[in-house]
């Protein structure tokens, strides 16, 4: 599965960004979405924060804009994590495509979500979703086997990533499953929306 190869990474050496082995590589992060409190960024900052003073070699980018903004700089800026955080605000569709594709991890702890449409986006890049247990989200990541389910306990949070972390053939197993389902599901999709517009 080449789009989620973290032995290769997609755009090659460390310096581009792209995904490469767990073990030797910064693990990237990612958030999209509105920077307010339903989204719960903040919980999205304090999952990398915690795992950066375990001793993970992680960076978070959030793509987004809201009124949270203000508070999750100063966060940033009291705890020192200015080299394993930045706020990117609104990007064009194509640069958060390829922060997907360069990411390991979309993290998506909202509170309340309709069709959680990052996460499918996510899933289809192969960038694996730990989200929280809103809406379709469990059955979107099969209960766990395509991503990580957030219990919204930081300590029990932090523990079921770095599981994932720990063990690369997991990651890789949940990877390439959440690729199979998200692009099998989007051709269901259209497969429907062309049998209805025809009327058959």
């Amino acid at each position: 599965m080449e789009k989620g190869d973290l032995e290769k990474g997609r755009l090659g050496d460390e310096e581009s960004g792209g995904r490469g082995n767990l073990e030797k590589r910064v693990i990237r992060f990612l958030f999209v979405g509105t920077l307010s409190k339903g989204k719960r960024p903040l919980y999205a900052l304090q999952l990398a924060e915690q795992l950066h003073v375990a001793g993970y070699r992680v960076y978070l980018d959030l793509y987004g804009e809201g009124a949270e903004r203000n508070a999750l700089e100063t966060y940033i800026q009291e705890k020192g994590l200015q080299d394993v955080i930045m706020l990117h605000g609104n990007q064009t569709a194509a640069t958060v495509q390829t922060a997907y594709e360069n990411s390991h991890f979309l993290v998506l702890p909202s509170q309340s979500e309709g069709w959680p449409k990052v996460v499918a986006e996510a899933m289809f890049w192969g960038c694996v979703p730990i989200a929280s247990a809103i809406s379709c989200v469990p059955n979107m990541l099969g209960n766990g086997e395509r991503g990580i389910i957030l219990t919204m306990d930081l300590e029990k949070d932090i523990q079921q990533i770095k599981r994932t972390l720990d063990n690369e053939a997991l990651y890789q197993s949940k990877a390439g499953k959440a690729v199979l389902w998200s692009r099998q599901y989007t051709l269901d999709y259209f497969e429907e929306e062309i049998r209805l517009l025809l009327g058959s």
